[in-house]
């Protein structure tokens, strides 16, 4: 947007307008990118100003004794800006302030979080100071209001920049969709259209009445789903060369690796698993692997895998659990591998349908137009991303809060679709490449969900294989867990039927608009009169869902009352005689009839709307398949209530969550035991299977994953690490903690042990927590008191992220990164960067945890069979963050006294390497381990 406009900034006491005070104030006028004219002023609050704010700011009580007061400074505030539109970063949050003083409330407003979530639709993150970055533009100051205004601006000239470069047809499609909606950032959009168009010729002019219609034909998605030409799979591949190839001649330290990468060391451990994972392939067995960190698993069974699909014209599927694997995998060992076996085209990706977006589902959103703000917002950013690179991937695009969702209903994840149908609308679908890939690589790398959605599910996604290398096996229970879980809440349902029934936005008003004036008014007819019939049963539907959800909360309220702290509630035998749940149960039986008669009309909507082929009715296949997807999923929805209220599965473990103000009350189910099912469909169906992880054992066995697993006849094989544990790691016990039950003092102690660790290291420090409550009491905590020595807190619960936290903490020169579940495994942090972990709780699941709570009663001592053994594997996990390399050294603290004084305490201690271990006080703590890492 041309002209002069004002970017905005506040500094505050707090983030509640109701409750917290302006601190400071600060205007920047500008014109096209160059600063024009500044306003600032510090704010006296009438408050002490707060401590974490003052460290953060660096505004103290006395900056800002005998400064204004906000009533004072709000007039020349007023009087700077005018009537010029203003912009801020995250404008809400400054509107919200400004609103309570009566200021500014009438100016245009532009939010470059919101801009920059549209404009740049792969940024990793879209803080200020993380777009300040990303865009080469200096903020000095972070967290002062003059700074953080000026860079807001020049942010803003930016985007305009970018806004201006999108192509004439991208602009006026998003602008059109925009028209219904009260979006801000709707100004910025029309003005550029306006200029853009005004610079355009008669040939631009003429694009400019092309239809949306038009656009989305025009609109091509593609992907390519490897990172390597893809050549066909076929017996001719068969060689000589690569047949003859030994892993010992392959891995020695004068072998082929060796030539391909730079002081290559040889690794004796590599060698045994690389010949183990060989033998296993070539003689169809199953094998467990408990490779330690050091020893360079996947290549050793990378190697092999390649080998036996190049010599035996096979295919080999390598399953993971983390992306940032999955990603290694593909981007960095198999180029590597091939590369020094002279094969190309080997391996492709491929991942489950709900990371592709599917090509006829955007279309459908684009045709019929956006139905909510979010929605909007979602459209404008997809629009935008195709044109930068067209892949279709998830992966390729950053998603916030709500995207997520609405990103599902616009992916292929429930589109039944083939092969074949994929391949009538020109092979543009992501999904359909991705997979034509898969059917021609040799090794093919899928994450776990997708291997599990694949094995339990009649409708198969990948291309058949008998060979199967599971990389992060300790997580494929978990994994097969979540694949045949199910969640269920009113507000979904109630999407669902606005889905259909909207008048203006609705799948069977964009059918009515379809066959009018296409179809014979006879059928026309027909059609109105069902989707009139479908439409009151919506409707009624509706009521009885709230029926239903209304007796489900009483439930939980009355739990709740009982344990005032509880968000969970297994729905055992004893809860289903109670009076509210008797009560979802007679609503069920009047909701089921609705949900029957919804799902049948929609199907035979569906088949009505195949039979009229023969006429020109736009859209016509996909508004049949929305119609049968809608079918199916009140076919399940019906069938899953079903179990959960009147027939529950006996291997099922059913329970109520709370504590979701959008979502409500939410229905959950998961299976009781996975570990039948995984022999059944994998184990027994697979000629070799070979499962490793860094961390499978407990005290010294895989009996406990392996029943877990159902591969209780599995060969084991354990790898240990070529590190020296003993000079590379300090296990400081701490003699003097307080009991976790202690709360208070024991809080006290995890924050002082922190500190002082952090202090003595120059930061470098990694603490892992099993609360998020926790982590973000201790985190409050200790920001501000690590701030004055010049050391940042890099908190996983911040609103920037897991990935902003990790690369935050990666570059700071003195920093310390916490986080739970997910830091405790999968970060392989860059060299030096970290000198100690942190383990604040042991981790022991939640006792009331329903699914773990229902796991327990299989085991007659469910603590020492059932909770110890799997924390102790979480445990083993946590430490192996530290040691990476063989250069590496660090210390290692464990925040509870329960590893010394419960008798379980010594069966985690003997799960670790043998390290150097020393016992001493808390206050010894820091000094003890700045001598252990400076040597």
């Amino acid at each position: 947007m041309r002209g002069e406009l004002v970017a905005i900034d506040l500094e505050t006491t707090g983030l509640d307008p109701s409750l917290d005070a302006i601190l400071e104030i600060a205007a920047v006028r500008f014109r096209d990118g160059q600063i024009i004219e500044t306003y600032s002023t510090l704010i006296d609050p009438q408050r002490p100003v707060p401590q974490t704010v003052a460290l953060l700011t660096g505004i103290t009580d006395d900056d800002v004794q005998g400064k204004p007061r906000v009533t004072q400074a709000i007039p020349h505030l007023q009087a700077f800006v005018g009537d010029a539109p203003i912009v801020a970063h995250n404008i809400s949050f400054d509107a919200s302030f400004l609103k309570r003083q009566g200021a500014l409330q009438n100016n245009l407003k532009l939010d470059t979080y919101e801009l920059a979530a549209a404009l740049m639709p792969r940024a990793p993150r879209y803080g200020l100071s993380a777009l300040a970055s990303s865009l080469g533009i200096a903020l000095e100051h972070a967290h002062r209001a003059l700074d953080d205004a000026q860079a807001t601006a020049l942010v803003y000239e930016q985007l305009w920049q970018r806004a201006l470069q999108l192509p004439l047809a991208t602009l006026q499609e998003v602008v059109a969709a925009a028209q219904p909606f009260p979006w801000d950032s709707k100004a910025l959009f029309e003005a550029a259209l306006r200029e853009k168009s005004s610079g355009f010729d008669n040939r631009g002019s003429d694009v400019s009445e092309q239809s949306t219609a038009d656009k989305v034909q025009s609109s091509q998605i593609s992907v390519s789903s490897s990172r390597f030409q893809i050549q066909p799979l076929t017996s001719s591949e068969l060689t000589t060369h690569h047949s003859s190839i030994s892993t010992d001649t392959f891995f020695a330290p004068d072998g082929i690796l060796a030539a391909h990468i730079p002081n290559y060391e040889g690794r004796a451990g590599q060698i045994e698993m690389a010949s183990a994972a060989e033998a296993a392939l070539r003689n169809g067995k199953h094998l467990m692997i408990e490779a330690a960190t050091g020893i360079g698993k996947s290549y050793a069974y990378l190697a092999p895998a390649l080998l036996h699909a190049q010599t035996h014209a096979a295919r080999v599927i390598i399953s993971t659990s983390t992306l940032t694997l999955q990603d290694q995998l593909i981007d960095k060992d198999i180029p590597t591998i091939s590369a020094a076996l002279g094969i190309e085209g080997a391996a492709a990706v491929m991942k489950g349908r709900g990371n592709y977006l599917c090509p006829r589902r955007f279309a459908a959103l684009r045709t019929r137009g956006p139905a909510s703000l979010e929605e909007l917002a979602l459209l404008a950013k997809l629009l935008i991303w195709e044109t930068e690179t067209p892949s279709g991937d998830k992966q390729d695009i950053t998603l916030r809060g709500m995207e997520h969702q609405l990103w599902a209903h616009l992916s292929a994840e429930d589109e039944h679709c083939t092969d074949d149908m994929c391949e009538t609308i020109g092979g543009m679908c992501p999904f359909y490449l991705a997979r034509k890939a898969a059917q021609s690589a040799q090794v093919l790398v899928v994450n776990h969900a997708l291997l599990l959605a694949d094995a339990l599910s009649p409708q198969r996604t990948l291309p058949d294989y008998d060979m199967l290398i599971i990389d992060e096996a300790q997580h494929l229970e978990e994994a097969t867990t979540h694949a045949l879980s199910y969640t269920l809440d009113a507000p979904a349902l109630h999407r669902r039927l606005r889905e259909i029934s909207s008048d203006n936005k609705g799948l069977l008003g964009a059918i009515l608009r379809a066959v009018r004036g296409a179809a014979p008014e006879r059928d026309v007819a027909r059609v109105e009169e069902y989707a009139g019939l479908i439409k009151a049963a919506t409707k009624g539907m509706a009521a009885h869902v709230n029926a239903l959800f209304g007796a489900l909360d009483t439930l939980m309220s009355d739990e709740k009352a009982r344990r005032p702290d509880a968000n969970q509630l297994s729905v055992t035998a004893d809860v289903r005689h109670k009076a509210p749940f008797e009560q979802a149960q007679a609503a069920w039986q009047t909701l089921s009839e609705y949900n029957e008669a919804v799902s049948a009309a929609m199907a035979r909507l569906a088949r009505g709307l195949h039979k009229l082929e023969s006429y020109p009715i736009p859209a016509r296949v996909d508004l049949a398949r929305a119609a049968d997807s809608a079918a199916r999923f009140f076919v399940e929805t019906g069938e899953q209530l079903g179990a959960f209220l009147s027939q529950p599965d006996p291997n099922t473990i059913y329970w109520l969550s709370s504590g979701h103000e959008e979502r409500g009350i939410i229905i959950n189910a998961a299976p009781m035991h996975v570990g039948a099912m995984l022999e059944q469909h994998l184990f027994a169906q697979k000629r070799s299977i070979i499962l490793t992880g860094a961390t499978l054992r407990t005290s010294g066995s895989f009996d406990f994953l392996r029943d877990r697993l159902g591969a209780n006849t599995i060969e084991t094989l354990t790898i240990g690490s070529p590190f020296d544990y003993k000079n590379a790691v300090l296990h400081y016990v701490i003699n003097d903690l307080p009991e976790p039950n202690d709360k208070g003092r024991y809080q006290s102690a995890v924050e002082k042990a922190i500190v002082e660790l952090a202090t003595a290291l120059d930061g470098r420090v990694l603490a892992l927590f099993t609360s998020y409550a926790q982590l973000r009491q201790t985190s409050q905590a200790i920001t501000a008191r690590l701030a004055l020595g010049d050391i940042t807190v890099y908190d996983q619960l911040d609103a920037s992220g897991r990935a902003a936290a990790i690369d935050g903490f990666s570059i700071a020169p003195r920093a310390v990164l916490m986080g739970t579940r997910s830091l405790w495994e999968g970060v392989d942090l860059p060299v030096d960067t970290l000198k100690a972990v942190v383990i604040v709780r042991l981790p022991f699941a939640v006792p009331t945890d329903p699914v773990f709570a229902a796991r327990s009663e299989r085991y007659t001592d469910s603590f020492n069979d059932y909770s110890v053994p799997e924390a102790i594997l979480k445990f083993r996990q946590g430490f192996g963050r530290l040691i990476r390399r063989a250069s590496d050294k660090g210390v290692f603290v464990v925040l509870d006294g329960r590893i010394t004084s419960k008798n379980y305490g010594r069966l985690f201690i003997e799960a670790l390497p043998e390290c150097t271990r020393e016992t001493g006080s808390l206050a010894g703590l820091g000094d003890t381990a700045r001598v252990w890492v400076r040597g």
